[in-house]
């Protein structure tokens, strides 16, 4: 059977090549050419599934289409229709892309890489601004222009962290019009949220935005069954940001922008997904009397489980036009503060009771230059970075915990967890001739990065504290790395609608210490990579068909585990990932747009040996050929949407997107209880705009059929056990969008 299921795989990647041969696309494509300008206008005008889209993926603005690279762009209305409003939403929209959140961690995956704590693999931006921390990837989203998803290594034009790709948050910039909207929504779960934009131009030169979001859940997504136990996974957010514009010349302006949010309540959380093990109960005989339910969405923590987290950032963008030449100054900072008390048996037991404080200050600062002087477009600069963190973690034991007795505190403390990079890059393009150019491109980067470790254990005997024991003899430590990543590759353009392109480059991702374990450090992540890819618009800018093929070669892939309570980061020597991705959007006319991608991935580890710390039976396993974690042989997303004519009453718009992954991992052993199987999501819009386009109904509903999928999966050999967070639960809500 799995034999037939490769061949029918290989037929339908066969008959896909062949529909993007060089010479279909190339008569597709002339037939495009020969279009009237009309039909280039409507297209030009087409919604962003249509494909047409200007991104500054590299640092220039360019039509996605013409980028030699693998990105997904989503323009704002789109976004809107479909309820996208954080990263995880994204994984529903972009293929190859996987998301889940864990202890208030966004985990982003793309093409099977990433991390969800340390230093993520897949970087973010907003607005042009380097989010150090994956805490940053999970802020709400509002008002956005358009979202912009780079697939495989970015180490050129966005170094570090970047091994898995890059996400770019845009936020719309502040217009010349007084503008703005509300907007008021409810949904099941005891959901609410109002959302508010103003636009006020203030002055000929000056011109501000300011939007603000509250955002509220009663009713916890997970139920508790022990007695006045609490529901998880609700709370309550606001946010705000304030962009403001500013023409300093006719060529000179500065863009400032300032953000804030505020969170709290136990939407931080975990659920165990099978009952504590034979070996773990023999340790710690209390843990027989754990009530565990194993059905989807529920927990019986006792509690208390609350969070409390704080974030604001500033921004300043100053950008010179000089000519063709464009000089812009890009200045970040953010703070960030979260401070969280949980149940870490998850269970009725007053076992692991801990509380969590997590602290950061980030500054980051880069200039680049960009121009185009005869066939050479380029675009160079330096980047810096300083990131001050610190870590807390205290346990107190009130049942003990092998081999400790009972009251035994055990504290982690990173008190200066800081790290600088320092970077300079520059990237062209060389028109050779009208229809074939050379792309080039290299970064040097510094990685440094300082620790300061205070960990110990307290017993209690008697009610009586007895001295500290560290258990970190050398409390200060500190690493450098340095990196070259490079970029070659090549353009040729079929027709003025389509072009092939094949690119070689690099990436690197520093290592670092693992905070709560001591003086213990993981190397850095490399990847050479290799892909090769076809974009199209064809048929009069009806379709956009867009496939691209890849091949990763890892060194040293970061992975993240759990080593008795605490989380690490380990490496895996090798692994290699092979795939094909195909996207398309087809607009046949002015009510019908269908967009679509897929991804086959091939994602295995290469060399890689290690002990399951829930099965120690096994000792040290060969994992050569085992999957990587969040990386599913086959992904696809459908969407459909039909948009009427219009009618005395206005405009009705219906929506139906729907998505399908096969099994993945989350652990490196893949065994069953590792492992989500493959499941299908349905998510269904209905709305309504007037006729003045000022007013909008639209009615929702997300995972349809209600099924259980697993957001994050993670694993603890204290109480040999796996714990897991959820996905949402089929959710309908309405909302009232006024604008003016």
């Amino acid at each position: 059977m799995r034999h037939k299921s490769k061949i029918m795989l290989s037929g339908a990647v066969a008959t896909m090549a062949l529909a993007l041969s060089p010479a279909a696309l190339a008569h597709a494509a002339d037939a495009a050419d020969a279009a009237s300008a009309d039909s280039e206008t409507a297209a030009a005008e087409a919604p962003a599934d249509s494909g047409e889209i200007v991104v500054t993926a590299q640092k220039r603005s360019e039509s996605v289409q013409k980028v030699a690279a693998s990105i997904t762009a989503i323009g704002g209305e789109v976004l809107t229709q479909r309820g996208i409003t954080s990263a995880a939403d994204l994984q529903f929209a972009v293929p190859s892309m996987q998301a889940g959140k864990i202890l208030g961690n966004t985990a982003i995956n793309i093409r099977g890489v990433g991390l969800n704590q340390g230093a993520p693999g897949v970087a973010i931006h907003i607005d042009g601004v380097y989010q150090a921390q994956p805490t940053m990837g999970d802020l709400a989203q509002a008002d956005i222009e358009r979202v912009e998803v780079l697939r495989g290594p970015q180490g050129t034009l966005y170094g570090r962290n970047a091994t898995g790709g890059a996400v770019n948050f845009i936020t719309k910039a502040p217009t010349d019009r007084f503008e703005g909207y509300a907007l008021a929504g409810y949904a099941e779960y005891d959901e609410t949220k109002l959302q508010g934009m103003i636009n006020v131009p203030l002055g000929d030169r000056v011109r501000a935005r300011l939007v603000a979001d509250w955002t509220r859940r009663g009713d916890g997504f997970v139920k508790n069954v022990t007695p006045g136990g609490p529901d998880l996974d609700k709370g309550e957010t606001v946010s705000g940001r304030l962009r403001v514009a500013i023409d300093l010349a006719d060529n000179l302006t500065l863009d400032l922008s300032g953000a804030a949010l505020h969170g709290s309540g136990p939407s931080l959380y975990f659920t165990l997904h099978n009952k504590p093990s034979a070996d773990a109960i023999a340790k710690n005989p209390y843990l027989v009397n754990a009530v565990v339910p194993l059905d989807p969405w529920r927990t019986s923590a006792n509690g208390p489980i609350t969070s409390d987290r704080d974030y604001v950032s500033g921004g300043a963008t100053l950008t010179w036009n000089v000519g063709d030449v464009t000089v812009k100054s890009i200045t970040g900072y953010a703070r960030n503060d979260g401070k969280y008390v949980g149940d870490d048996d998850a269970t009725q037991l007053d076992a692991f009771p801990v509380f969590r404080h997590f602290r950061s200050k980030t500054f980051t600062q880069e200039l680049n230059v960009s121009g185009e002087i005869g066939p050479v477009r380029a675009v160079g600069g330096l980047f810096y970075l300083a990131d001050n963190n610190f870590y807390l973690q205290e346990y107190n034991f009130k049942l003990g915990i092998f081999p400790l007795p009972p009251g035994t505190i055990l504290h982690f403390t990173a008190n200066n967890n800081n790290t600088r990079s320092k970077a300079a890059f520059a990237d062209l393009t060389v028109d050779l001739t009208e229809r074939f150019r050379l792309i080039g491109g290299i970064r040097l980067s510094k990685d440094t990065q300082r620790i300061e470790q205070d960990n110990y254990f307290q017993l209690n005997i008697g009610g009586n504290a007895l001295p500290r024991t560290s258990t970190c003899p050398v409390p200060s430590n500190e690493v450098s790395w340095s990196s070259t990543t490079p970029r070659v590759g090549a353009q040729f353009d079929l027709a003025s609608n389509a072009n092939l392109y094949a690119t070689f480059s690099k990436g690197f991702k520093a290592g670092g210490f693992n905070a709560f374990a001591c003086n213990n450090v993981f190397n850095p992540e490399k990847v050479t990579a290799y892909e090769g890819g076809v974009k199209s618009r064809l048929f009069d800018n009806m379709l956009t068909l867009n496939a691209s093929a890849f091949y990763y070669d890892y060194t040293n892939l970061q992975i993240s585990q759990v080593i008795g309570l605490s989380r690490i980061i380990t490496n895996a020597a090798g692994a290699k990932v092979k795939g094909f991705e195909l996207e398309a959007a087809l607009r046949p006319d002015d009510n019908w747009t269908i967009n679509g991608n897929m991804s086959l991935l091939d994602a295995e580890y290469s060399n890689f040996s290690n002990v399951d710390s829930l099965n120690t039976a096994a000792g040290l396993q060969n994992l050569r050929g085992n999957r990587l974690n969040n990386a599913p042989k086959f992904s696809g997303n459908l969407g459909v949407a039909y948009r009427t004519d219009e009618m005395s009453f206005g405009r009705i718009t219906g929506r139906v997107d729907l998505s399908y992954r096969s099994t993945q991992y989350f652990r490196e052993f893949n065994t069953a209880l590792d492992s989500q199987p493959g499941y299908a999501l349905l998510n269904l819009a209905l709305i309504w705009d007037s006729p003045d386009d000022n007013y909008r109904v639209r009615l929702y509903a997300n995972n349809v059929t209600d099924k259980a999928v697993i957001g994050q999966l993670q694993s603890s050999d204290q109480f040999g056990a796996r714990y897991v967070t959820w996905a949402a639960p089929r959710q309908i809500g309405a909302e009232v969008r006024a604008k003016f």
